[in-house]
């Protein structure tokens, strides 16, 4: 397990590796093939979804469609990819995941059964030890990606005021324990009052029901979890984020862990934010900025 997740240094130039891309939806995965490839490495793509594969068809040496629940034939389709290294990156929707549990192979059926329960974190330490025994290694996104993760400081134009500090820190700190019971990772603050917490309906809409219930600007803050394995989740923030904090007045605050959670669109975010009146921020939890 990885006890905390932390920017690595960027690799060095590598040859005759093979990197096996394990996608969903979003922006990620073709970002991080790219670099990739500017690193060296010969890149196969195994799609979870028809919409990352069209993506990676264009920006990968090998790129095949698959879904989740079809492991047998997508550790052949690694294997004979020849690849070496596995990065696991993108969205999945976790509920269309379930509502399609009866089409899973033999093999996937087998290791589920295995596991004590179906916690986060209980499935990637499995998938990590799976791979590891068909010879493959599970290696980070931030190893590719390290530029995503903004450190503590203010990102946009506009600082936070004392009142939206105070709704940060409280929201990190609530954030943060519902992050290590696995319920979600952003909490919507005003006034401090929880408006909404993150649960299975994801980031976007839990954002737009405490918006809904303000009915006015708000302050979300996204942490990782306090014991969050690196390889396999790494909490996300983009531009969908920043459209689903829009309420009916300007104003509003997007407050991310720094270090933790990657923002896919970082200059396309702070000009959206400079424009609405809206603040960004990173911070650690341990300091009030201002």
């Amino acid at each position: 397990m990885v006890s905390s997740l932390t920017i690595k240094d960027q690799p060095e130039y590598v040859k005759n590796r093979v990197l096996g891309v394990i996608c969903g939806d979003g922006k990620l995965p073709g970002l991080l093939a790219q670099s990739a490839k500017e690193r060296g490495y010969r890149v196969a793509a195994l799609c979870l979804t028809e919409n990352s594969l069209v993506v990676m068809q264009q920006l990968c040496d090998a790129a095949q469609y698959s879904p989740p629940g079809y492991l047998g034939k997508n550790i052949e389709y690694l294997k004979k990819q020849g690849v070496q290294d596995v990065v696991f990156i993108g969205k999945l929707n976790k509920l269309e995941l379930l509502r399609n549990v009866f089409k899973f192979d033999l093999s996937a059926v087998r290791e589920l059964s295995r596991l004590a329960n179906f916690n986060d974190d209980t499935i990637q330490q499995a998938t990590g030890v799976f791979m590891e025994k068909h010879g493959m290694r599970v290696v980070t996104q931030s190893q590719f990606l390290p530029q995503l993760f903004p450190q503590v400081g203010v990102l946009s134009k506009r600082k936070p005021t004392m009142d939206e500090y105070s709704d940060i820190d409280y929201g990190y700190k609530i954030a943060k324990e519902i992050a290590n019971l696995e319920i979600g990772q952003t909490v919507v603050v005003k006034d401090r009052m929880i408006l909404a917490i993150e649960a299975i309906e994801g980031t976007d809409l839990a954002i737009k029901r405490g918006v809904q219930l303000a009915d006015g600007p708000v302050v979300v803050v996204k942490v990782a979890r306090p014991v969050q394995d690196a390889r396999f989740d790494i909490p996300a923030a983009g531009m969908r984020t920043m459209n689903a904090l829009v309420a009916k007045q300007p104003g509003g605050v997007l407050a991310v862990a720094a270090g933790e959670v990657m923002m896919v669109e970082q200059e396309e975010m702070i000009r959206f934010a400079d424009a609405h009146d809206m603040c960004i921020v990173a911070v650690n939890g341990t300091q009030t900025l201002g």
